[in-house]
């Protein structure tokens, strides 16, 4: 089984998602090595290790989160140094979407749908874990009943152009948790926000160099989840 977490980041009429899909097997030692993540920000940096690390807030220099000053340079840096250990987790794979905040619904879809393909490849399940204040049930609801599927080569063995194919790998409704008290939902945050920015730069991005930040998750990156994706990076877009 896989454990999914996923969180959002917005900028006006823009929304981003990350999943994060971990092997439940390795999750002991992802855990472990986000604990270890953030002793090591806390020995170098002073950030406090039971903060919640929200990435708008931690760029923009908001927040109480040391107790030293850190300064917009030095948040940039560690930014970037978090996503480096994103990827790092064990058997980590990231799926990313991209599109405008009135295509939420289908856009969170389409991610799901990436989500159940991944894990029937993979011969495994999936249990997804968001941040509370958002409920997304009744999409995971329907779509083990009603689903359907557009073919890629313009038509079924039936002739039909669409089939419906229940979601059978996503394993019960979603588990939604505080993010203060979830480093891996934080760390999802993190990629969304990289995505964001990547996706919709702003003048102080670009001048800070974190526009180009989400590049740094490219080894974890599943690719195929949206093969028509013009970055080919595999950001789904609704």
């Amino acid at each position: 089984m896989h454990l999914v977490y996923v969180d959002d980041s917005k900028d006006g009429k823009i929304i981003c998602f990350s999943a994060i899909m971990i092997p439940s097997e390795k999750w002991l030692q992802a855990f472990n090595q986000l604990v270890e993540m953030r002793r090591i920000m806390k020995e170098r940096g002073g950030v406090y290790i039971k903060k919640e690390l929200h990435a708008t807030d931690w760029v923009g220099g908001r927040g109480n989160v040391s107790d030293r000053t850190i300064t917009r340079t030095e948040r940039v840096e560690i930014f970037n140094w978090i996503l480096k250990q994103i990827v790092a987790l064990p058997d980590a794979t990231i799926l990313n979407a991209y599109g405008r905040r009135a295509d939420e619904d289908e856009l969170f879809k389409r991610l799901m749908q990436r989500i159940e393909n991944t894990a029937k490849k993979r011969g495994s399940h999936a249990l997804v874990i968001s941040d509370e204040g958002k409920n997304y049930d009744h999409l995971l609801r329907k779509m083990r009943r009603h689903n359907y599927i557009p073919s890629a080569l313009g038509g079924w063995a039936d002739g039909s152009t669409s089939k419906n194919i229940p979601a059978e790998h996503l394993i019960e409704d979603i588990v939604y948790r505080d993010s203060k008290r979830s480093f891996f939902i934080q760390a999802a945050d993190f990629c969304a926000y990289s995505l964001l920015r990547f996706e919709k730069p702003t003048p102080r991005a670009v001048q800070m160099g974190f526009d180009q930040s989400f590049m740094l998750l490219e080894p974890a990156l599943l690719k195929v989840a949206f093969k028509a994706d013009p970055k080919k990076l595999g950001i789904i877009r609704a």
